[in-house]
């Protein structure tokens, strides 16, 4: 009696202990397909989280320099102001942008500049000069960002006539002589010159009047400098947290 009463019991322990391991690799299957449905998005909001984190660790933001010097009338010795970078935190430059506050006569007669180590990049070369407009353009003044991500060169959009103008432009980037420069020139000294170079350093800014008869005074210039993102912490646990998901496939 006592025998057979065991008997089924002995049969259910034996079906349970099938019944796990089967159990076991189903629920292992299901949690490996939810960690393939979720590896992308895991992969994006790493991505996020760091181009979130790196981008607004590596924004220069400059001050604003006051000048206030008159240019010289038709002269190629111009004048040169300095700004000093330390500190930064930037090892790689993706991008700079730069303002600058100009008041006076006849904006086409300006020819400027910024050298920074082994970059050159023409913010003005006798803007709005061209083979039916010599003389460039004849407004007067213009508080204006340089951005090569902006929609229009400045050479091609400044007004022709009219007072300050403002806006954001793309630097003119022509590096022919400023006495026979014209629209229709090659742009290749542009702000991206200063990619991948290291922030840190002297900026100089140059600007010369290269037409007799106006003057024009620099007021005032600034720059804004983007470094090129570097792996953060949360990045870097993210890739191996993926790695490691992949491994468990």
């Amino acid at each position: 009696m006592k025998l057979t009463a065991l008997r089924p019991l002995v049969k259910l322990t034996t079906l349970r202990f099938k019944f796990y391991p089967t159990a076991s690799r189903t629920i292992g299957c299901k949690w490996k397909g939810l960690a393939n449905r979720f590896l992308p998005l895991i992969g994006i909001l790493g991505v996020w989280a760091f181009q979130s984190i790196a981008v607004a660790s590596t924004t220069w933001n400059g001050p604003t320099l006051n000048v206030s010097t008159e240019i010289p009338d038709n002269d190629d010795a111009g004048i040169i102001s300095t700004q000093s970078v330390f500190a930064s935190g930037i090892s790689q430059i993706q991008t700079v942008t730069v303002t600058i506050n100009i008041t006076g006569t006849w904006n086409g007669d300006l020819y400027a500049y910024l050298v920074h180590d082994s970059g050159f990049s023409v913010l003005l070369n006798r803007a709005g000069r061209s083979l039916d407009n010599p003389d460039g353009s004849a407004a007067s003044g213009m508080v204006v960002t340089f951005a090569d991500s902006a929609a229009s060169d400045i050479h091609t959009a400044i007004p022709m006539v009219g007072g300050s103008f403002t806006g954001t432009y793309q630097p003119d980037g022509r590096i022919t002589d400023p006495l026979t420069v014209l629209n229709t020139d090659s742009r290749t000294a542009m702000l991206s010159s200063f990619s991948g170079l290291n922030a840190d350093g002297s900026w100089t800014l140059f600007i010369a009047d290269q037409s007799p008869g106006e003057t024009s005074t620099l007021q005032s210039w600034s720059m804004n400098i983007t470094g090129v993102p570097e792996p953060s912490t949360t990045m870097l646990g993210c890739v191996v947290m993926m790695v490691l998901l992949r491994r468990k496939r």
